[in-house]
């Protein structure tokens, strides 16, 4: 039969992909490590991992094992806490993925008291503009924008967002206002890599793809907005990224209503609750703060 530390052996293993890196981090030799992982395996009789002579890689069942382990191993460490001190502060490690202008804007603002309420909890942001698979790159949870693809993860909406073109008032006082969808050909663009082409509504109101050449291609998108703020280009933002700067007056909205579907919510994602730690959840509650109006 297998043990507790069997199943911390298996989580590090999985996360560092290693048996000399997972030794190294737990503190045990590397017969010690291999020879829980087999011993795990034979218990279970299931092979945990494809092994090559670099990096051990999950299978398929040890994905699924990972998944429900660690949030087991969670909980438990934190059973133990309580128990122990009497306190109901969180602790571990919790990884969760957003956008740049989200972490900066929202959550580092109200992240302070949470960090002050959990000491013994870890904190790593993965900040990317792209929807990230939670299982698959090891994360608890995320916060994404617009519309979700169906899957098997849970996800709760924090706020209601949209897409707008916006620019800077000095830029367009230069160039010129568009006052119709042609015009914004004319314009220079700051753009996403993936921003050159979207939908827009014609003057009939009817569907149509648009595609502008970029004037300036930058790789996130707190950089966007910083490029449209200097007065380099139109660019596409969510509402929420640059109320701020739209409050200010540094950005204005041009065309009001001609993206196509530009309903884009801001949502928490995370795996179903019965593998959902109570990190995960605090996480989510300190997020739904975040966005409350």
């Amino acid at each position: 039969m297998y043990s507790i530390p069997d199943l911390q052996t298996f989580v590090t293993v999985a996360k560092t992909a290693g048996i000399t890196s997972a030794a190294s981090q737990l503190g045990i030799s590397t017969a010690t490590t291999s020879h829980r992982i087999a011993k795990l395996e034979q218990a279970l009789n299931v092979t945990l991992f494809h092994r090559n002579s670099r990096t051990f890689r999950l299978t398929d069942e040890g994905q699924l094992f990972l998944e429900r382990v660690d949030v087991i191993l969670d909980d438990l460490q934190q059973a133990e806490l309580e128990v122990g001190s009497g306190t109901a502060s969180l602790r571990g490690h919790l990884r969760a993925t957003m956008s740049p202008w989200i972490l900066s804007r929202f959550i580092m603002p109200v992240l302070s008291d949470f960090r002050q309420a959990n000491p013994d909890l870890t904190i790593e942001f993965l900040t990317v503009d792209r929807f990230v698979p939670l299982v698959e790159e090891a994360q608890d949870c995320a916060i994404r924008v617009g519309r979700l693809a169906d899957s098997s993860l849970v996800a709760q909406k924090l706020c209601d967002n949209e897409r707008i073109i916006c620019a800077a008032p000095a830029l367009l006082a230069s160039v010129g206002s568009p006052t119709s969808v042609e015009d914004l050909r004319d314009c220079p663009w700051v753009c996403l890599p993936w921003q050159t082409r979207f939908d827009v509504n014609d003057a009939k109101g009817r569907k149509r793809q648009f595609s502008v050449s970029r004037s300036l291609a930058v790789s996130n998108s707190d950089m966007l907005t910083t490029g449209a703020v200097e007065g380099l280009g139109l660019v596409i933002k969510s509402r929420m990224a640059v109320k701020d700067e739209l409050n200010a007056g540094t950005l204005v909205e041009v065309l009001p209503g001609c993206l196509h579907a530009p309903e884009a919510p801001i949502w928490f994602v995370f795996a179903p609750e019965s593998r959902a730690g109570r990190k995960t959840s605090a996480f989510r509650d300190l997020a739904k703060r975040a966005f409350r109006p």
